[in-house]
């Protein structure tokens, strides 16, 4: 791991840290405008993230969710070339609300309209994700309870392509699924013999794409590119991709649409 992606990935334990240390005491669920929840590990894990990448890479800008909440994001730029990042501080906070684990640290790097690099932090799980697209490398570390990165308990080397070929799985929101999503189900379920359906939150689901651990996450219903962005570049290292429900290429720094998502489909 080079040292940029060791920067990144110590900023999202970091924050991951301070979201146990939260998760593990009461705390108080506030509502957005959008009526979505917001917690103090929300706020607090973005407020080290962002202050992190400004230390970093002063001079690229930060899309975050709570900013956005606040009406608070810088603008892009025109020019495709110019990175930004995209960061979900706590994607999950359902799940983290009701004490269920599946909730992750999310830091991607925009470069052309695409995901080039991607941190996933799973701090209930003790798991770190991280890919650089352009070198090919996709990488999970399985972490002590102090979080160490320079000790990790293994460091493996993931791929999409490690599926058996049945039971064919599918990836489904747990705490989002919708009419239309269990219609495509229905359809696959036509398709395939033996078909597996797991519902898990957050962004754990495209890193399980990314282990080769399922075959398919369709995702009929609203999301935001912060969502997805560092999930999208550990699947795209490890072989796998997304596409939009139209056969697509998905593209990233929609300021237009407020960088909500349409309808999109990950494959391994």
């Amino acid at each position: 791991m080079d040292q940029y992606l060791r920067q990144l990935s110590e900023l999202a334990l970091i924050a991951g840290q301070k979201i146990i240390q939260i998760y593990v005491k009461d705390f108080k669920v506030d509502t957005k405008q959008d009526t979505s929840p917001v917690t103090e590990a929300d706020r607090l894990a973005e407020d080290i993230i962002v202050a992190g990448l400004k230390r970093i890479t002063p001079n690229i800008p930060i899309i975050a969710e709570e900013m956005a909440a606040e009406g608070a994001l810088p603008k892009l730029s025109s020019n495709a070339n110019e990175s930004f990042y995209l960061v979900d501080p706590l994607d999950g906070t359902k799940e983290f609300i009701h004490k269920r684990g599946e909730f992750t640290v999310n830091i991607a790097l925009i470069k052309n309209h695409k995901p080039i690099i991607g941190i996933i932090f799973a701090p209930t799980l003790n798991q770190l994700y991280v890919a650089n697209v352009e070198q090919k490398y996709a990488q999970m570390f399985k972490l002590n309870d102090e979080f160490n990165l320079s000790n990790p308990l293994s460091q493996t080397d993931i791929s999409a392509a490690n599926i058996p070929n049945e039971p064919f799985k599918i990836l489904a929101s747990r705490s989002h699924i919708n009419a239309q999503t269990e219609a495509y189900i229905e359809d696959l379920r036509k398709k395939h013999n033996e078909l597996e359906i797991a519902n898990i939150g957050s962004s754990l689901k495209l890193c399980l794409l990314a282990e080769g651990e399922a075959d398919i996450y369709p995702r009929f219903g609203p999301t935001m590119e912060w969502d997805i962005a560092a999930g999208h570049a550990i699947l795209s290292a490890a072989g796998g991709y997304i596409k939009t429900d139209t056969g697509d290429d998905f593209i990233y720094g929609d300021q237009k649409n407020e960088f909500r998502n349409g309808n999109f489909i990950a494959y391994s």
